[in-house]
C-alpha cells in the first residue's frame, strides 16, 4: 500500500527543491537518479511505482506530457492504474456514491482496510486505488447491494466529462433515467425525480434515510416525528375550498400530475364525491395551519380521474385516483416531484421487511403519544415496515387484493406506528440506493382504527397502477386488471 498524505505537493516537499522537477518531469530518469533525489529508499520505491503509474519513464518529453506527468504525480488524474490518485471522485461509473472509508454502513470496510493507519491514502468517500486493480480507482458504494465499483475519475490528458468538484457531485447523481411516461402529457420532472434540491442534490442525507438503508440489511428502526424541512418536497395537501380544511396528502410526480387515493375524492357512504371546484392542492407545504409565503404554491385543479375499477363499496381495492393541476408548477427546493416504481425497482424494494416513509399532517402523533390526539404543526413522518401478504391477508376479514400491500408493526415488536386519519392518499416511499432516488411505491389507503395491535395500514400497490396511469395520462383511455 503507499504511503502519503493529502497533500498534493508533500512529494516536492520530501526532496532537495528543484531536483526532482528537473531530473523526473522535465526529463526522464531512472531508478538509481530517483535515489539521488529522494535519498532514502523507502520514498525511493514510494516514488517509483508512482512514476512508472504514470508512465514517466515513457513519455517523451514535450511541454504538454511534462504538464501531464506532473498532474499524475500530484495525484489529479491518472495515467495508468490511478495508484496515485487523490482527487476528490465520489462517484463510480453507474452514478452510485461511494460510501466514507471510515463508515461501517452499509458495507462493512474495516474489515479489508485499516483506515486509521497514519498517512493512509483512505479518506473521506474519495475513490482510491489501495489494492491495484487495473481498471483503476473504486470504491466501496452505498448501495447495500453493490459492495464495490470503478469509479470515473479523470485521465491525464482528456478533457473530464466533468470538473472534480463539488459541481461533479452535483451533476452525476445517478443513471440517467429510462423514462415510463411520455413528457408531452405527463409534463417534466420524471428524469430530476426523487432527488430532492436540499438532500441528494447536495450529497446530504436526511437525518433518518440511514434506518430505511438498514432496513433492507434486517436491522430495527424508531418510531417517527417530525420532518425535516423540504425532506418530502412531493408532499402535496389536499384542501377543501370551502369551508377551509385539509382532506388529504397526495404526491407530486410532475409539473403538471397529483396522485391521491381515490376515497380522497369519491366515497359515498360519506356523501363524498368532490369536483375539480371543490378542492385545491397545495405545495411546499411544512407547517400545517400557517401560510408559508413565498414557499407554498396553491394550484386549482381542472381534472380529476378515479380508477374506473376503484371498490368503494367493498374493500377500496384500486384506491387512486390522479389529479390535473390547471397551470404546470415550477419546481424548487421545496417542490420537487417523486418517482414511480419500475418493475426492477418494485421488484428489489417490495421486499418484507424492508421499511418504507409515511408523510402526513394527519393524525400520526396519536400513534405514539395517545395524550396529543390534536394535528400536528408541522408535516410528520414514520417509518414502516412492509409486511408478508399471508400475514396481511390473515389480519382482517376485508378481502386484500394484489393492488394493495399492507405495512406496520407486528404486536411482538417493540415500535410501534401506522398511519392515521388525515394522512390518507399520502405517500408511502422509499429509497433506492442503487440510483440514490426516492419511489413512490404505495398511496395511504385504509387500516381499522390506528395502530391496532394485529393491525397495518393498507397501502395502493403503485406499480400495479402504473400500466393505468400510463393509459389515462396518454388519453387513450383503459384500465389495467
Amino acid at each position: 500500500v503507499l504511503v502519503r498524505n493529502r497533500r498534493a505537493n508533500q512529494i516536492f516537499e520530501e526532496m532537495k527543491p528543484g531536483n526532482m522537477e528537473r531530473e523526473c518531469v522535465e526529463e526522464i530518469c531512472d531508478h538509481e537518479e530517483a535515489r539521488e533525489v529522494f535519498e532514502q529508499p523507502d520514498k525511493t520505491e514510494t516514488f517509483w511505482v508512482k512514476y512508472l503509474d504514470c508512465k514517466g519513464t515513457q513519455m517523451t518529453r514535450t511541454a504538454e506530457n511534462i504538464n501531464l506527468v506532473r498532474q499524475c504525480i500530484e495525484g489529479q488524474c491518472i495515467s495508468g492504474q490511478g495508484l496515485n490518485y487523490e482527487g476528490n471522485v465520489n462517484i463510480t461509473k453507474t452514478g452510485r456514491m461511494c460510501q466514507h472509508w471510515r463508515h461501517r454502513f452499509p458495507h462493512p470496510i474495516y474489515r479489508e482496510y485499516n483506515v486509521s493507519e497514519p498517512n493512509s491514502i483512505l479518506v473521506e468517500n474519495f475513490c482510491r486505488n489501495p489494492d491495484k486493480k487495473p481498471d483503476g480507482p473504486w470504491c466501496f458504494t452505498q448501495d447495500p447491494t453493490v459492495q464495490k465499483e470503478t469509479c470515473r475519475v479523470p485521465t491525464c490528458g482528456k478533457s473530464p466529462l466533468m470538473t472534480e468538484t463539488g459541481g461533479m457531485e452535483r451533476s452525476v447523481l445517478g443513471p440517467a433515467k429510462k423514462l415510463f411516461f411520455n413528457p408531452r402529457t405527463f409534463g417534466q420532472g420524471e428524469s430530476d425525480c426523487g432527488q430532492r434540491p436540499l438532500f441528494e442534490k447536495q450529497n446530504k442525507k436526511d437525518a433518518k434515510e440511514d434506518e430505511l438503508l438498514e432496513s433492507y440489511r434486517e436491522k430495527r428502526i424508531v418510531g417517527g416525528d417530525d420532518a425535516e424541512v423540504a425532506s418530502a418536497p412531493w408532499q402535496v395537501m389536499l384542501y377543501k375550498r370551502s369551508p377551509q380544511e385539509l382532506l388529504c396528502g397526495a404526491s407530486l410526480i410532475s409539473d403538471q400530475w397529483i396522485l391521491t387515493a381515490a376515497h380522497c375524492i369519491l366515497y359515498p357512504p360519506w356523501n363524498k364525491n368532490f369536483t375539480t371546484s371543490d378542492i385545491l392542492v397545495r405545495l411546499g407545504k411544512h407547517n400545517r395551519a400557517k401560510f408559508e409565503r413565498g414557499v407554498e404554491k396553491i394550484v386549482a385543479i381542472d381534472e380529476i380521474i378515479v380508477h374506473p375499477k376503484y371498490n368503494w363499496k367493498e374493500n377500496l381495492n384500486r384506491d387512486i385516483a390522479l389529479l390535473h393541476m390547471r397551470r404546470p408548477v415550477v419546481f424548487t427546493d421545496e417542490i420537487h416531484p417523486v418517482c414511480l416504481p419500475n418493475k426492477k425497482v418494485a421488484k428489489f424494494l417490495m421486499t418484507e421487511g424492508y421499511k418504507g416513509r409515511v408523510t402526513g399532517w394527519g393524525n400520526l402523533k396519536e400513534t405514539w403519544n395517545p395524550a396529543a390526539r390534536n394535528l400536528p404543526t408541522v408535516l410528520q413522518q414514520i417509518h414502516l415496515p412492509i409486511v408478508d401478504q399471508d400475514i396481511c391477508r390473515a389480519s382482517t376479514s376485508v378481502r386484500i387484493t394484489n393492488n394493495m400491500f399492507c405495512a406496520g408493526y407486528k404486536p411482538e415488536d417493540s415500535q410501534r406506528g401506522d398511519a392515521c386519519e388525515g394522512d390518507s392518499g399520502g405517500p408511502f416511499v422509499m429509497k433506492y440506493p442503487a440510483e440514490n432516488r426516492w419511489y413512490q411505491v404505495g398511496v395511504v389507503s385504509w387500516g381499522e382504527g390506528c395502530d391496532r395491535d394485529g393491525k397495518y395500514g393498507f397501502y395502493t400497490h403503485l406499480f400495479r397502477m402504473s400500466r393505468w396511469m400510463r393509459k389515462v395520462i396518454e388519453k387513450t383511455g383503459g384500465d389495467d386488471d
